[in-house]
């Protein structure tokens, strides 16, 4: 497979830098030193017994557990956060401060007439801020005491009351009209049939994604009179635009938080500006939604191993922190909660008084289980039982079964509460009666369904696996393999066996696992090259003869495959020669020939290789 030398080196550069037990260690804190290894119980199933070892000297890990997983820094990050390649690699890069190469890949947002679209508003919004009529809008931000800067880096805009200014910049502008429709800018009137922008007279806030790609809008009414519709309003759903799939300001903090770990949620627009202005740059919003799994996965994205939810005092403030637990409990990170005096929000304190009363408020805050618990300590009756209900509903959330229990064991305390009562309760929550109900259907009798055919042998998958570990524990043997790579029945295997070639071939690169690994780079089998070394060492013979191993039992293999194909040849020949067919008495006459001269040959000495190339191997003797 091809590879990019200039990002192999970052990824190598990154490994260099992240030293791998420390990074597991951020993750486990109880792993602990054996000899050479380190051994806790694996992070990824639940377990008594240690099976999770980290390997130093070769830089790698491994379950030999349940879950049968390794690899090295990057995988482990990867699958601990259940991020993509490339998202683990960043996330390294960014703590260790490695520059990773941008990659040769053309970026197709340009083909994409609604990002075209979004990306022109943005622009034209901009534009007005400091128009006449923008005015009073620049005017109200400055006001809340955001800076000039502050308001060119985060995009403020202003729509225009009339409805004609938008549509007649986009006939300009381009792209088709239909796709300012479609990205939620511009809509058509029922009545005449006429073009208009869907944002009138508001301020503009512009919503980019994780890319920073502009996707949406939110806007905020300068007339507060009774007909100005609602406070806030967003772009609409559309095929770029999902509230529930976007933090804002991610885009702008994700580099910090990679680096700290500490990711906090505010409410509002004007929170997040005032705390990146005053220097706190890990800050983001969720717009005014319960979280969502699709926000977990951007909070795993960013590499977040503690999320505060900075809310305001009052009622609001207090179900907004519920609303924001939902989707971010699954995640196995610390969730914090601050909650503000009444009448106040973020972006007063910040504003008002600079980065280190809130962050002194950050410290100060409180675990989100004694949040929730303290909420239900002044309740009685049925609003004590519906509230009880959502918080046995947010642990249900919990990923983890053992901190679930533990966690119902602090609410029963708490309450003054049998834990039976509880456990009744939660069995009682509709999900659970669902699940339930579910089961019930799984157990009926089914039709017994036939079992798929396996087209590859596994005793011959299972001798390329030992010819790759051979030759990746021994690099002077991959002269040997080579005539056979082609025909390895496993394309992730194969894969494997190409990158070893690869780095045979390249008198400037090192050959072991982790080169094999970068060399790889975002190829999904990476991960399984380290079990491959360690097949090598488990085998009671030393590589040289696990390579000769399995080169004769697959030259064999190979053999009496080709006889099987010759007789079946010789069998078509016949019928088709009875048949009066004047080309087929040639062939028969030279298979027939090819086919004895094969049974005559001593089976065991094999003369090419599968690919008709002569072979190296020379078969083991007793």
């Amino acid at each position: 497979m091809p590879s990019d030398p200039e990002f192999t080196r970052a990824i190598e550069e990154v490994k260099l830098r992240a030293d791998l037990v420390e990074v597991v260690r951020e993750r486990i804190p109880e792993l602990r030193k054996r000899g050479r290894l380190w051994e806790a119980c694996c992070p990824f199933h639940e377990e008594r017994t240690p099976s999770f070892k980290v390997d130093p000297t070769r830089e790698t890990w491994r379950c030999y557990g349940a879950c049968q997983d390794g690899g090295d820094v990057i995988s482990f990050v990867q699958k601990g956060n259940h991020l993509e390649f490339a998202d683990a690699l960043e996330l390294l890069a960014a703590r260790h401060g490695v520059e990773l190469p941008r990659r040769g890949r053309r970026d197709r947002d340009g083909d994409d007439p609604g990002l075209v679209a979004l990306a022109s508003a943005d622009r034209f919004f901009q534009s007005q801020l400091r128009t006449g009529e923008g005015r009073a809008a620049l005017d109200y931000l400055r006001a809340r005491g955001l800076s000039d800067n502050t308001l060119e880096a985060f995009g403020i805009g202003y729509a225009p009351r009339g409805g004609q200014a938008l549509v007649q910049f986009a006939k300009e502008e381009g792209p088709a009209r239909s796709a300012w429709e479609k990205a939620g800018l511009v809509r058509i009137s029922e009545k005449d049939g006429e073009a208009y922008s869907f944002f009138r007279g508001r301020l503009i806030i512009p919503i980019r994604d994780v890319k920073g790609r502009t996707v949406g809008f939110g806007a905020r009414r300068l007339d507060d009179g009774e007909r100005s519709g609602p406070k806030y309003i967003n772009t609409p759903e559309t095929p770029w635009f999902h509230k529930g799939r976007l933090i804002y300001a991610l885009d702008r903090a994700i580099d910090e938080v990679r680096r700290g770990g500490h990711l906090v949620l505010c409410e509002g627009y004007t929170d997040v500006m005032a705390a990146h202005q005053v220097g706190i740059a890990i800050v983001g919003a969720v717009l005014g939604t319960s979280t969502t799994a699709d926000h977990a996965a951007l909070v795993r994205r960013a590499g977040a191993r503690r999320v505060s939810l900075v809310f305001d005092g009052d009622e609001a403030g207090r179900q907004a922190g519920w609303r924001a637990l939902e989707g971010l409990l699954p995640l196995d990170i610390d969730i914090d909660v601050v909650r503000l005096p009444k009448g106040q929000d973020p972006a007063d304190v910040l504003l008002e008084s600079g980065p280190q009363p809130f962050l002194a408020l950050l410290e100060q805050a409180q675990d989100w289980f004694a949040f929730v618990a303290d909420g239900l300590s002044a309740l009685s009756g049925r609003e004590l039982a519906a509230e009880t209900d959502r918080a046995l509903q947010l642990l249900d959330r919990v990923g983890k079964p053992v901190l679930r229990d533990d966690l119902m064991r602090r609410l029963s305390a708490h309450l003054g509460m049998p834990i039976e009562t509880l456990r009744q309760a939660w069995r009682q929550l509709p999900e659970h009666r669902r699940e339930a109900a579910r089961s019930e259907h799984a157990q009926a009798p089914r039709p017994r369904q036939q079992a798929p055919d396996q087209p590859v042998d596994r005793a011959v998958a299972e001798a390329y696996k030992a010819a790759a570990a051979a030759v990746l524990t021994d690099a002077g043997l991959v002269p040997r393999i080579r005539p056979w790579v082609s025909s390895c029945p496993n394309p992730h295997l194969r894969v494997v066996l190409e990158a070893i070639l690869e780095l045979f071939d390249d008198e400037d690169a090192d050959l072991d696992v982790n080169a094999v690994m970068n060399h790889l780079e975002d190829h999904p089998v990476r991960n399984h090259v380290p079990s491959l070394e360690e097949h090598a060492r488990a085998a009671d013979c030393s590589p040289l003869q696990l390579l000769d191993q399995s080169l004769s039992f697959l030259a064999s293999h190979a053999q009496k495959a080709e006889k099987r194909r010759l007789s079946e040849r010789v069998g078509e020949l016949q019928r088709a020669s009875e048949a009066g067919d004047p080309a087929a008495a040639p062939e028969l006459e030279a298979t027939l020939e090819r086919l004895t001269q094969m049974h005559r040959a001593d089976p065991d000495v094999i003369g090419a290789a599968p690919n008709g190339e002569p072979s190296q191997h020379q078969p083991l003797h007793p």
